[in-house]
């Protein structure tokens, strides 16, 4: 790290990561509103919808970087 404090980060880097950030968003959006369709309130989208569909989108995020880093080059077959 550099004495000020200051990190760089690589350009491809910061692109995976708002791909992620996306991914992981879009992932909660769509479940939260799975979860709300299939309650006893299908019109309303409550904190522990948000909560469990994103417990669910981190599972999907997991595989989603995984998938990443097989397909960029980084990661040999075995």
């Amino acid at each position: 790290m550099e004495r000020n404090g200051a990190i760089r980060i690589q350009a491809e880097a910061a692109e995976a990561l708002a791909e992620w950030k996306e991914f992981f968003a879009h992932q909660v959006a769509l479940k939260a509103k799975e979860l709300a369709r299939h309650s006893s309130q299908p019109g309303l989208i409550t904190l522990n919808h948000y909560r469990q569909a994103a417990v669910i989108a981190a599972q999907s995020l997991a595989i989603e970087v995984q998938g990443t880093l097989s397909s960029d080059g980084r990661q040999e077959a075995a």
